[in-house]
């Protein structure tokens, strides 16, 4: 799902800070969904399948204390970054690039190996249930099994992939929620030290807080027409007086539904156009429907503020939520690199001649 902001500026940047661990850590080992065991997916005895004629990569890249990186996994990782840009062709890319991305990739990789393995280790498991309510979510963004498997395809995965994914991915937040989240505090003296110095970054034009609901737009005519009807549908309601980011966060398909919908604050330039021309010319208050590249968007503006300068009241969430996620981030690499000085890595593929 693309973003509304168009442009990243510093004080933007510290209003929508979001390290997205689940998305770095969700691509995994290569194993089928289910077993005669009928264990859950992600913990039956792995399996390496032979590499494609096409593939870019052989069918294991890497071993982590004897346990296979798969070669269809990086590919994935490779394609998925190839992606935005076109897809160009493996050989076609400078080889420094090659690189680049392989290196990234397998990083990815080994940290979630890593992880994942010592969660298991230390008997952290996501449930079967855990994993079919994270899927019914993902389901719902689709009007059809059809389009979500082909949404699937587009990915260079299936459904039995992404339940097993979704599977060690919960068994990771699960890791990292105890042994890093639980050690992170956040002061107001740290809040208040952060805002007074870096008074640049909470410089602004005339900007407005807006809260919204993301209904995809449908493929075909047909799926487009049921989804203007959804949106309007939630219009009404959201005029009537309902919860706002209680029906954000049942309806949403944006990143934003967690939050309730919030955007937080933008200047007219840094959203959609036809977003951006409705928030500014609604009130505070003012519910509307906009259609714009994204889907349908019902929008409710919460706050309107003309240039100047952002308080630190304003800014308490967002700069908390900032500097939980660096610490998280400082964590993290801390417990990466432990886990790999005490892992045996063995890296089967040579830069530089894919």
């Amino acid at each position: 799902m693309k973003c509304l902001i168009k442009y990243a500026v510093l004080f933007l940047a510290l209003m929508l800070a979001n390290w997205c661990l689940a998305e770095t850590l969700a691509v995994t080992q290569t194993t089928p969904s289910k077993a005669a065991s009928g264990k859950p997916a992600g913990m039956q005895e792995e399996v390496v399948p032979p590499a494609e004629p096409d593939a870019i990569f052989p069918a294991v890249v890497a071993r982590i204390n004897g346990k296979p990186i798969l070669g269809r996994d990086l590919e994935s990782l490779v394609r998925r970054e190839l992606a935005p840009i076109g897809n160009p062709k493996w050989e076609h890319l400078r080889e420094d690039y090659r690189n680049q991305l392989i290196i990234a990739g397998l990083n990815t990789l080994i940290q979630t190996k890593l992880i994942y393995e010592d969660a298991q280790a230390k008997g952290m498991t996501a449930t079967s249930a855990e994993v079919q309510a994270e899927l019914k979510k993902i389901s719902a963004n689709f009007q059809s099994d059809a389009e979500m498997n082909a949404a699937l395809a587009a990915q260079m995965t299936d459904r039995e992939t992404l339940e097993r994914e979704l599977y060690q991915s919960l068994t990771v937040a699960k890791y990292i929620e105890e042994y890093v989240n639980k050690k992170i505090t956040i002061t107001p003296e740290e809040i208040a030290q952060y805002y007074t110095g870096h008074p640049e970054n909470f410089q602004h034009p005339d900007v407005v807080r807006t809260s919204h609901i993301l209904i995809r737009s449908g493929e075909t005519a047909e799926q487009d027409a049921l989804a203007k009807k959804r949106a309007e549908a939630l219009l009404a309601r959201a005029k009537k007086g309902e919860d706002f980011a209680k029906l954000a966060k049942e309806y949403s398909t944006d990143a934003t539904a967690s939050r309730g919908g919030d955007m937080g604050f933008n200047s007219k330039d840094m959203l959609d156009a036809e977003y951006g021309e409705a928030a500014f010319s609604l009130p505070v208050g003012g519910v509307a429907l906009v259609k714009s590249d994204f889907g349908y968007h019902i929008l409710k503006v919460t706050d309107k503020k003309d240039e100047g300068l952002y308080t630190l009241d304003d800014m308490k969430d967002q700069l908390t939520q900032f500097l939980k996620n660096r610490k998280i981030q400082e964590e993290q690499a801390k417990l990466v690199k432990q886990l790999q000085e005490k892992a045996k890595i063995d890296i089967l593929i040579p830069l530089g001649q894919q």
